[in-house]
């Protein structure tokens, strides 16, 4: 696989890919109003946008906003032919400083993406600016808690999820982007939002893996999440266990066990402006 193959375009739309079905079970039962015009706050490859335009239906609307010029482009690639395209708008943009008037939209949508927003409280004054009173601010988290993914070996997989902790760090400003995750309720509450709701799926998959499922997990989660990044935050004998474990070529791979499944959860919060 070439390393454009394992880059965060390919990844995000793995990570999309992995989620659809609960994704589209989520979206159908925020029960977004038909014809309401919303905002997708960092959209990445544009799935998430996509469905959410398919949930408000003909009359609606969704501005998707992303940082990267790279990602607006392939959004656009990605989904813009589709039938629901119509009913999308993407723009760069960033969540800090969103490009639409006040009180412009009935609804924000902020999926995977306010833990790596450092200015979290700025962030959420601009959701706030741009939502109409009455409309709702939801955030999707993926690993509030963590996902398991290698099962039966459990120790293992706690010190690479202690690694994984550790090397967001200093790209969340001092907190982890699992701290960051855990605190969005304080985070919407300081933001002036009260009634925080919460929900948790949990996305379960067994093998026979389908081709989306698998390549996430392995291409994803094992060679790129669990790769290199990791090799100099963990033990010479935990990267060995690791390798036999989860490279693509190893007869001991987990994902070739007929008894293979994994844990995964989601969670939506969401908060309602005053009217």
């Amino acid at each position: 696989m070439s390393p454009a193959d394992l880059g965060p375009h390919a990844s995000l739309e793995r990570m999309n890919r992995f989620q659809e079905p609960e994704a589209r079970r989520i979206i159908g039962e925020l029960g977004l109003p038909a014809g309401s015009r919303g905002l997708d706050v960092g959209c990445g490859v544009g799935l998430y946008a996509l469905w959410l335009a398919e949930a408000v239906g003909q009359g609606g609307r969704v501005v998707a906003i992303e940082p990267e010029s790279a990602k607006v482009e392939a959004a656009r690639a990605l989904v813009g032919g589709e039938a629901a395209g119509e009913r999308l708008e993407f723009q760069q943009g960033d969540g800090t400083a969103i490009p639409l008037p006040d009180r412009s939209v009935d609804w924000v949508w902020c999926g995977d993406v306010l833990h790596h927003i450092v200015d979290t409280e700025k962030a959420l004054r601009e959701f706030l600016r741009v939502l109409r009173p009455g409309g709702r601010i939801i955030v999707k988290e993926s690993q509030v808690f963590s996902a398991m993914f290698l099962p039966g070996h459990p120790e293992l997989e706690r010190r690479i999820q202690l690694a994984e902790i550790r090397r967001t760090v200093d790209e969340g400003a001092g907190r982890s982007f699992q701290e960051r995750r855990q605190t969005t309720p304080a985070s919407l509450r300081a933001a002036g939002l009260t009634s925080v709701a919460m929900r948790t799926y949990t996305l379960e998959r067994r093998a026979p893996l389908a081709p989306a499922d698998h390549g996430y997990i392995q291409h994803t989660v094992f060679s790129r999440n669990w790769g290199d990044r990791l090799r100099e935050l963990l033990p010479p004998e935990d990267w060995r266990e690791r390798t036999r474990l989860c490279d693509e070529g190893s007869p001991a791979n987990v994902l070739r066990s007929p008894d293979y499944y994994c844990l995964y959860p989601v969670t939506v919060f969401s908060a309602r402006r005053r009217a």
